[in-house]
């Protein structure tokens, strides 16, 4: 009789739904996305330490300088909607969605003909 072959024991004792759980957990398991140790002498180790906080420094430094930038625009929006309070037309005309200058509907092009042809009498 013809074996086929099987790359890893059945486990009998687990139904379908368990094994599918198993598996996905394997396949998301922090051992397999840590990435390679690299092995350095003491002096090469230093230099990646060292650039390793440097670029930290840097990206922290973007964090605060992007996070005080949102916080000073979320402030300003705020001021000016309450300065608008006083006027209730304007301040209405502040809240209003603005209207698309661009058709929506309008086809990007692309190098390839449309599944759905032109529409001439499109009316919205």
């Amino acid at each position: 009789m013809f074996k086929q072959f099987v790359r890893f024991k059945s486990i009998s004792n687990t139904n379908a739904s368990t094994q599918k759980v198993v598996n996905q957990l394997s396949a998301l398991s922090a051992s397999r996305k840590q990435p390679k140790l690299i092995k350095l002498s003491a002096q090469d180790l230093i230099k990646h330490q060292t650039i390793q906080n440097a670029w930290k420094l840097y990206s922290d430094k973007l964090a605060r300088e992007n996070r005080k930038m949102l916080k000073e625009q979320y402030e300003s929006i705020y001021n000016a909607m309450e300065e608008l309070k006083q006027f209730p037309e304007l301040f209405e005309a502040a809240k209003d969605d603005v209207k698309a200058p661009f058709p929506l509907e309008m086809r990007i092009p692309t190098d390839f003909p449309p599944n759905q042809p032109w529409i001439y009498n499109y009316e919205k």
